[in-house]
């Protein structure tokens, strides 16, 4: 058994796929790139009000004013094309993608799914994705086709031979001149058409009667041409107007959001990476990958970080594109031992991150790194989080390295503290300072460190630790002529 899912007037559906609010008014379809746009698509309401096909958008609006003329866009069919497939997906592994707005459904090894109960879930996953289908059923792709393109909205062919026979003869799609021949000789069915024999259509009419014929009949079963399971989930939009404000561009990423986090669900996916691309109308395209800390297929979450993302961006010309991916996965859980914990709202971590590298800027958020040299404070700023670096280097590392580590802790002065120092024989007795003066008891140094001699400028100091006549226990240390108290000891 095979399945047909059709989409109606795809083309304007896709149009209207993220304005649903849209299907039940008065809308046009055109195309921009004629030389002369006529309407290609109508909704049923305009169609009530007297427009038809082939009519100028000027002619349109003369006979219905307040009709929304609407432009063919082929990253709006593109996305809602893979849409549809994400739907079939959900009920068959072997797609193929017969047309556009046509999909085919190889249903072997469905038995139960062949009823009314599989075309009633496949309309509502259907209609949660702003498309209204129709979906035939029967024993070969092309006899559901037929079924599909006749059904209100589903149709499950039991009896061949009487359903095609009562098929006009149209739904063979025969060209102009041929339906003309028909026509005239009172030919209207697809039952005429068959009754009047293969050999003599074929003697009278040429090769096109009997690829007609062949269609009409519908006995032969071919192999599907089968698509694969997408790599990336993706939603776009070409714009009429140019947008300058985050504000359109928010309301349209939210329905984009929506519809990914939909077709996830439907394929039992998480959203793993986010990948925003925005088309200006003048200069390259601007591309920024969010990598999500837990993934998830929230919208309230994955919104958020778009949100808090283009409120910090500046651009310099108006914006007349919006493309937005997301990088399927699984979601993974993390096993803990007893005495660790998770953080309790990974999400809410990222986001704090995100505010704080917009007001303070990027190279002022991260962990801190030691950079590989003995020089005092020398560090760098990663931008991965340390709950991150904990996550892909194993929560036993940092627990390791604090074991490893021994001897009494220098409690460091940011920034380190000016001293007056007496010295005997190169040696500190006395100290002289801000917050500790004293005479020294004991003196151990000094310890020579420098670096970056082939640089300039180098660096170069001196090092004591020292103890005072009231036993605390202090880091010295001179650089240049200028002395510095650096930390004391616990």
């Amino acid at each position: 058994m095979f399945a047909v899912i059709h989409i109606p007037d795809f083309f304007l559906q896709a149009a209207l796929r993220l304005e649903p609010e849209l299907h039940s008014c008065p809308v046009a379809l055109v195309e921009a790139n004629l030389p002369k746009p006529v309407i290609l698509q109508l909704t049923q309401a305009a169609r009530d009000a007297g427009l038809s096909e082939g009519m100028t958008p000027t002619q349109a609006l003369a006979r219905c004013p307040v009709i929304a003329i609407k432009t063919r866009s082929v990253a709006q069919e593109t996305a809602a094309s893979e849409a549809l497939l994400d739907c079939a997906f959900a009920f068959s592994p072997c797609i193929e993608a017969t047309g556009p707005g046509l999909c085919t459904l190889d249903l072997k090894g469905f038995k139960d799914l062949c009823c009314d109960a599989m075309g009633k879930k496949i309309l509502n996953r259907l209609l949660q994705l702003h498309l209204a289908g129709q979906v035939g059923v029967a024993e070969n792709p092309l006899l559901a086709l037929h079924a599909a393109r006749f059904a209100h909205p589903f149709l499950l062919v039991e009896n061949s031979g009487e359903f095609l026979r009562a098929l006009p003869v149209e739904s063979v799609e025969p060209s102009r001149e041929m339906l003309s021949i028909l026509k005239k000789w009172g030919i209207h069915t697809l039952g005429a058409f068959t009754a009047l024999g293969q050999e003599a259509l074929g003697e009278r009419l040429g090769p096109e009667a009997l690829a007609l014929f062949e269609k009409a009949t519908a006995t032969a079963t071919r192999p599907l041409k089968c698509v694969h399971r997408p790599e990336t989930f993706e939603e776009a939009i070409d714009f009429e107007h140019e947008f300058e404000t985050a504000q359109p561009l928010l309301f349209v990423l939210r329905r984009f959001i929506e519809q990914i986090c939909l077709r996830l669900e439907m394929v039992y996916r998480v959203a793993d990476e986010l990948k925003l691309r925005l088309i200006f109308s003048d200069g390259p395209d601007y591309e920024h990958v969010f990598k999500i800390p837990a993934p998830t297929r929230q919208i309230d979450t994955l919104f958020r970080m778009l949100q808090t993302h283009l409120e910090t961006l500046q651009t310099a010309h108006p914006i007349r594109g919006l493309h937005l991916s997301a990088r399927p996965g699984r979601a993974t859980p993390q096993q803990l031992g007893l005495f660790e914990a998770a953080l309790r709202h990974p999400h809410q971590f990222y986001e704090t991150l995100a505010r704080l590298t917009a007001l303070v800027g990027s190279d002022h958020v991260g962990t801190p790194a030691i950079e590989p040299t003995y020089r005092p404070d020398s560090f760098r700023m990663q931008p991965v989080p340390f709950v991150a670096m904990l996550s892909e280097q194993g929560s036993t590392q940092p627990h390791d390295r604090m074991q490893a580590l021994q001897g009494l802790c220098l409690r460091r002065f940011r920034p380190p503290l000016p001293a007056q120092v007496e010295c005997s024989d190169r040696h500190p007795v006395a100290i002289q300072s801000a917050q500790f003066n004293g005479r020294v008891s004991k003196a151990n140094g000094p310890w020579l460190i420098s670096g970056n001699w082939w640089e300039h400028p180098s660096w170069g100091r001196e090092e004591w630790d020292i103890q005072m006549q009231d036993g605390n226990l202090y880091r010295l240390f001179q650089q240049g002529s200028d002395w510095f108290l650096d930390g004391v000891y616990d």
